[in-house]
């Protein structure tokens, strides 16, 4: 245990299971103390109850009044905020004709409006502090198109814009920054990949390592390393930004579209 958390406080969403769950275990053994929140109260308790000092709320990150509540909780239990994490998700994949509004509003109440409802509450939180450190998850879907993806990807670029203005409005003292992950192992994407390869759950994951350079699928640790970072001292003159941790993807798929140089 490095202790580089010693004292501190990370709130996550999505804290039940996937990319909350690593970043939670993580920051609980550099010497923090985590406040996980799910509409999964459940999965979240369970979470909790590896790590010492945990607690666990149900919430939708869609509801205004249910995050205000939520957040203050945690405040009052800890008496401080010095991190969030923002990395509850929704996944729903279809052609475009497919979607109805109540589906795109859905997707976007709960990435970009879930995303805005932790800020709004944690800023003022953490300035009369005088410091913090915000984390939101984006996705390599807002950086490079995919099948069927149009909605999630919307929802996921929205992020980093936001995390982008976010960051000038909450700076000097909060830093905000975006992690836009590729393809890792959870709940959440394994289905998928088992779909995508008619049911079968090692074709499905081999496809999905297939498109990058590193040849394998992430997991959760993978992210929660660049995540942690972000909320260390190590990432001090760090804001606004976005770390891709996707294998090489991103790159490789920039790099096939791009045009010839002329006279090639």
């Amino acid at each position: 245990m490095t202790g580089r958390f010693e004292g501190k406080v990370l709130l996550a969403t999505g804290g039940g299971s996937g990319l909350a769950a690593a970043v939670a275990r993580r920051f609980t053994r550099d010497g923090g103390r985590v406040a996980l929140l799910d509409m999964r109260g459940e999965a979240a308790r369970a979470v909790a109850a590896e790590l010492p000092g945990a607690i666990a709320l149900e919430v939708d990150v869609a509801s205004e009044e249910g995050m205000h509540d939520a957040v203050a909780q945690v405040h009052r239990h800890f008496g401080r905020i010095d991190c969030a994490f923002c990395a509850a998700g929704h996944a729903d994949f279809d052609p475009i004709e497919k979607w109805t509004l109540e589906r795109w509003n859905r997707m976007m109440a709960v990435h970009l409006g879930g995303t805005f409802l932790v800020v709004k509450n944690v800023l003022p939180i953490m300035r009369a502090q005088g410091g913090g450190s915000i984390v939101n998850v984006a996705s390599i879907a807002a950086l490079t198109a995919q099948p069927n993806n149009s909605v999630y990807g919307a929802a996921k670029a929205g992020i980093i814009g936001f995390t982008q203005q976010l960051a000038q409005e909450a700076a000097p003292s909060v830093r905000v920054n975006v992690v836009a992950p590729g393809r890792i192992r959870t709940g959440m994407t394994v289905p998928l990949w088992t779909q995508r390869a008619g049911g079968d759950p090692v074709k499905g994951a081999e496809q999905a390592a297939a498109l990058n350079m590193l040849k394998r699928t992430g997991e959760p640790d993978d992210i929660a390393g660049p995540v942690c970072f972000l909320f260390s001292d190590d990432a001090a003159f760090m804001t606004g930004k976005t770390l891709v941790p996707d294998g090489g993807e991103v790159h490789m798929s920039v790099s096939m579209v791009t045009p010839p140089a002329a006279g090639s």
